[in-house]
This record gives C-alpha cells, structure tokens and sequence, in this order.
C-alpha cells in the first residue's frame, strides 16, 4: 500500500510540472552524470525520467542511441542523445 501511495504522489506531481520543465531538469541531472563520467548512469537517468512524466513519450528508437552511446562508452553521443530532448 505504501507503494502505491508513492506512486500516487509522485504522480500528482509530476502533473504539476510542465513537460518542458520536466525535460529540463532531466537534462540537468543526466548533464551532471555525464560530467563527471558516469556514462551509462547519465543514459539511465534520462531514459528513466522520459518514461516518468505522462507527455514525454519517446520512441524506442531515440533510446537505442542512449543504449548504444552507453554501451560504447561514447560521452559525446551521449551528450547528443541527451540534448535531442
């Protein structure tokens, strides 16, 4: 039950923050993976929270570009695949 109700809250809060303030923020924090060389957690971090905020659907063929420039160990792609948002 406690789950659900934290699903619920953070729900509810995502629904007061606009989808371009949501990318934003998200970018940020991946941004701030990314600079100090955390690759991988920076391509986790925006896949997660695209999937989190209800309009920021993306197709799963602008995540395979994060998996591969993770994967490769590729900071530049992932700062691409992370500023395409």
């Amino acid at each position: 039950m406690a789950s659900r109700n934290a699903d619920l809250l953070v729900s509810l809060m995502l629904s007061t923050v606009t989808r371009e303030q949501h990318i934003e923020r998200s970018k940020e924090c991946a941004l701030a993976l990314l600079g100090v060389g955390r690759i991988r957690e920076a391509v986790a971090s925006m896949m997660m929270d695209m999937r989190k905020h209800p309009n920021c659907d993306v197709p799963n063929e602008i995540h395979v570009i994060g998996i591969y420039a993770s994967g490769a160990g590729d900071a530049a792609l992932a700062r691409a695949y992370i500023e395409v948002f």
